[in-house]
This record gives C-alpha cells, structure tokens and sequence, in this order.
C-alpha cells in the first residue's frame, strides 16, 4: 500500500491496480490535495506581485494553511486505504459460530465507522481548502485564475465523493442516531463546499470569455 510520501505514478499505479484498496476514498483524498496545492501555488505567486500589494497579507497566510492542508489531505488517502483494508479483513473473518458472527459484525462496524470518520475528516478539510482556493480565484494572481479556480474544482469534486462515502459506510452501522448526526454534518460541510464553488463559477463567468 502506498504511504504519503508515495509519488503520484506509484499512488495512480495503485489505485489502477485490481484491488479492493487504495480506491475511491484515496483519490478524493489526493484530488484534496491537489486542490490545494494549486491554492498554495497561486497565493505564492500573489504575494511575491508588488500589484497585489493589499492581498500580500491574505496570500501569506493561504500559502502556510493551504501547505498544512496539502499535507494532510495526502495522509488521509492512506489512512483511508487502510480503513478499507480493515473492512474487508472484517469480512474474511469467520462466522461460522454466533461468537464468531458478533466479532465478525463487530469488526464490520468499526471498520464502517473508522471509513466514515476519515472522509468526514477529509470533507472538512476540502471545506477550508475549497474556501481558500476561491478567495484566491477572486482576489490572487489574475493570470493564475485558471489554477486557482481549478483547486477549488477539484476539492468540490472530491467533497460530493467524501459526502456520498459517509453515508454509504454509515448505512450499514447500528447508531442510527450517531450516523444520522455525522450525515448531517456532512451535508453542512458540502454546503459550505458548494457555496465557495459557486463564488468561483461567478468569476469564470464573468471573466473568461
């Protein structure tokens, strides 16, 4: 399994490969990351532009969050991959008596929840990266409002993978009420998500031809 320090051809070549695990949940992760890196990159360029003297303070600050994000969004691909190599290691145990069954559904739900938690955590983190990249789409670096834009794209893309992950994997657990609150939370954060999305596709707009 790939670790975080894993290139992008080793992570596509395991992604690609014909395993359960890294999968879906690893590439919203790293589609995360890209996202912002592409903040960080443009709020770079910004502050180092003596034209974009009033965003300097902004763009230095985006620069530090949006490497902090980079970082642990690509740490959640693994932690995700791991997640899911948990559930199927729950599903190979055996069932053959009620002991064995409850371990084995035991085993199922944690399994369920440890992916749930990690994709609402990656959720979170594509809120703020999704934010970041747009405020940089409408105030960074005009010739870089392709990437900037970009970054906050694939962070809106990965957010609709992460929310539809949560409530696939919470489906199958016991809590209804615990699930139900995650769900929710998950719906806020996609919001959040979809709101700085649009902000973006408002500059687009009114700024490409």
């Amino acid at each position: 399994m790939p670790d975080a320090s894993e290139t992008l051809t080793g992570w596509l070549a395991a992604i690609a490969a014909p395993t359960p695990s890294p999968a879906g949940g690893s590439a919203a992760a790293i589609a995360g990351a890209l996202g912002a890196a592409l903040a960080e990159m443009v709020a770079g360029l910004t502050a180092r532009r003596e034209k974009y003297a009033a965003v300097h303070p902004e763009a230095r600050q985006t620069v530090e969050r949006a490497a902090g994000l980079r970082t642990h969004l690509a740490a959640l691909a693994v932690r995700d991959a791991e997640a899911f190599t948990g559930f199927t290691a729950a599903l190979a145990l055996p069932k053959r008596t009620a002991e064995e069954q409850a371990a084995r559904a035991s085993a199922r739900e944690a399994a369920l929840q440890e992916g749930a938690a990690v994709q609402l955590e990656l959720l979170d983190g594509l809120a703020e990266t999704a934010d970041l990249a747009a405020a940089m789409t409408e105030r960074g670096l005009a010739g870089a409002l392709g990437d900037a834009a970009t970054g906050a794209l694939l962070a809106a893309a990965a957010a609709r993978s992460a929310c539809w992950a949560i409530r696939s994997n919470l489906e199958g657990t016991g809590d209804r009420v615990a699930a139900a609150q995650q769900v929710t939370r998950a719906g806020e954060l996609l919001d959040r998500v979809e709101r700085a999305e649009r902000r973006v596709l408002e500059v687009l707009r009114a700024r490409v031809v």
